[in-house]
């Protein structure tokens, strides 16, 4: 349907061009929306023809050879004055393409389109075509990521997600307005869905479907519940709303059904080993570091403050004196264990960790015989009654007043709750039923970790632990399937000047991560609050409602003005998308989630459903 004209009032160029909308009766003949795709085609010789498509990102209405008063205006109101109103649509490109011998090419000459050129809306097979997602669809690279106003699905590349291209996503937007947690959520159900689904197709997607997905709980206890149905969804399934949501996903190719493989994980509560949880009873197991992890992943330095670790240098210096000091005992706790394997005849795993392991299983005293601290408590003694390591300590560290400084703050670690995370040894025996670690790394699994009870240092020894786990467990071994990490409130761990060695772990995860498809899919309420190398490492990038303020930071420079003054008015549910293959950030809408994401969302089957559910399941009585 042709709808208007490439106008010559304004100046185009091969990337924005301008449409004057056809007119009738002083009306347009079609009124153009926002978002909305148009096709102008052209001769342009010698090079044949060109067809250009492009997005609708702002409107403008205004008089032709306008009044410049108000009397003017009442005498062209009043048809006294030659004056016509007309419409006008500021025109991104997104596609450039060449017809040569009925031939559509994609290396079109990048020239402007010229004035009167006839523009006319795109058809509902072209709108693929014109935002480059055909390619993708072909190639079974797409990965949906919500819909348009009408209906029809958008998508992202999953080489920009993966790692081939790019990887790492990033989510700002208002609390509580942006629904930073369910995109993100419905972000891991579209992976796993559309990894499933397109397995058999190509070995991306067959990664895809492998992923483990790590989620940082970080207040509430809404996540712990991913695994049941919302309330919400339930109340409203039958209504019109509900029925919407649910023919979003069935466009979107996706089950709208909670996740199925979930393992939730929690701290100990402090006087007894059993989770620390108020809501959910059942299914969520304790974690914890015994002095065997936090030797091998070189945790120690995550118990104290980061950013007086970088500040106060002798501080710096006591840490590192008795990391190494601890070190250089657990490398000869390894061979103290290593001989009692051999005298007690025991098989000698190769992985160091095993060793000791394996021979703690069978009866090895780490804590006696390579003189090892088995949690806070213990370390602090040591300073007063364990000679040998006093003696180092005083080798490195100048003056008693720093060694006094350490042994406060290491109170102060116990105080704050850090006792709850270093576990004894004897709970972390080599064997899996009581084991303590965070058991993350199984195909398709969603691990939530619940941190929200912890306070800010303990939340962020829980955060660094895991990503160094993380990272080390894939730098170790090639071909890896990848690890998808979701952390809200990105700002508060990976802030934008400080941040000591837990800011640096986020660095190396995003400068390194993608190399062995470590990908961190990374929430803030301000973007311009998050360390600068992380931000500009993620290939996608998503803006859900934003404050004015925080949208003139340089941050949102890959926005239109038109599209930051959109952002400043997203309702929830809608968000802008941005990616490396996308010549303009895309505005989409995604559905209530159907699992719970709130703790007080979560819907309770009654016994009526409960036996149905068991009766399909089973196939009969």
């Amino acid at each position: 349907m042709n709808i208007g004209v490439v106008t010559g009032i304004n100046s185009s160029d091969p990337y924005v061009f301008y449409v004057r909308l056809n007119q009738e009766g002083g009306k347009p003949c079609h009124m153009l929306q926002i978002d909305d795709v148009v096709k102008v085609r052209f001769d342009y010789h010698p090079q044949g023809s060109l067809v250009y498509y492009g997005i609708v990102v702002e409107m403008k209405a205004r008089w032709d050879f306008g009044p410049i008063s108000g009397y003017e205006e009442e005498l062209a109101l009043k048809g006294l004055s030659p004056a016509n109103p007309i419409f006008i649509a500021t025109v991104m490109t997104t596609r450039m393409l060449k017809i040569v011998s009925g031939k559509i090419l994609p290396d079109a000459p990048q020239v402007p389109p010229p004035p009167g050129a006839e523009v006319s809306i795109a058809s509902e097979e072209e709108i693929d075509m014109a935002l480059g997602f055909d390619e993708l669809l072909q190639k079974n690279y797409a990965i949906p990521i919500g819909v348009f106003k009408n209906s029809r699905p958008a998508y992202a590349d999953v080489r920009y997600i993966l790692g081939e291209n790019g990887a790492h996503i990033n989510i700002s937007g208002q609390s509580g307005v942006a629904a930073k947690t369910s995109y993100a959520t419905f972000l891991v159900k579209s992976f796993l869905d559309t990894g499933n689904r397109l397995k058999e197709k190509n070995e991306l997607m067959a990664c895809l479907s492998r992923s483990r997905f790590i989620v940082f709980n970080v207040k509430g206890e809404g996540l712990l519940f991913l695994d049941k149905w919302s309330k919400e969804w339930k109340e409203k399934e039958e209504a019109e709303t509900g029925r919407s949501w649910r023919r979003m996903y069935e466009a979107l190719q996706m089950e709208a059904e909670p996740f199925k493989k979930v393992a939730f994980f929690a701290p100990k509560k402090s006087a007894k080993d059993e989770p620390w949880v108020n809501k959910r009873s059942q299914g969520v197991q304790v974690y914890g570091w015994d002095i065997v992890d936090i030797m091998k992943l070189g945790l120690f330095e995550l118990f104290f403050d980061q950013e007086e670790l970088e500040k106060n240098q002798n501080l710096q210096l006591a840490v590192m004196s008795v990391q190494e000091v601890l070190q250089s005992r657990f490398e000869d706790a390894i061979l103290e264990a290593k001989r009692f394997c051999e005298r007690n005849h025991i098989k000698i795993p190769n992985d160091p960790e095993l060793i000791i392991r394996t021979a703690i299983a069978n009866g090895f005293d780490v804590s006696t015989m390579a003189r090892l601290p088995d949690g806070l408590d213990e370390l602090i003694e040591m300073f007063d009654k364990d000679d040998d390591f006093k003696t180092k300590i005083a080798q490195e560290v100048q003056g008693k007043a720093t060694i006094a400084s350490l042994v406060r703050r290491l109170k102060a670690a116990k105080a704050v709750g850090f006792d709850l995370l270093w576990v004894r040894t004897s709970f972390l025996k080599f064997d899996a039923s009581t084991s303590r670690r965070i058991d993350w790394d199984k195909p398709g699994q969603v691990t939530v970790i619940d941190i929200s009870k912890l306070r800010t240092r303990p939340q962020s020894f829980v955060v660094g632990a895991v990503l160094l786990e993380v990272m080390r467990s894939r730098e170790e071994k090639a071909n890896q399937d990848p690890v998808f990490i979701f952390l809200d409130e990105l700002n508060k761990y990976a802030p934008r000047f400080g941040g000591g060695p837990l800011s640096s772990i986020f660095r190396d995860i995003a400068e390194r991560g993608r190399s062995f498809r470590v990908i961190l899919i990374g929430a803030e309420q301000t973007a311009s609050e998050v360390d600068y190398r992380i931000i500009t490492q993620s290939s996608t990038t998503v803006v859900g409602r934003q404050k004015g303020a925080e949208l003139a930071k340089p941050e949102y420079s890959h926005l239109t003005d038109e599209q930051k003054a959109r952002a400043a008015l997203l309702q929830q549910g809608e968000v802008i998308v941005d990616q490396p293959f996308m010549r303009i950030p895309i505005t989409v809408r995604f559905p209530l989630p159907a699992w719970c994401t709130r703790e007080d969302d979560a819907y309770v089957m009654s016994e009526q459903e409960r036996r149905a559910l068991e009766k399909r399941a089973y196939g009969g009585d």
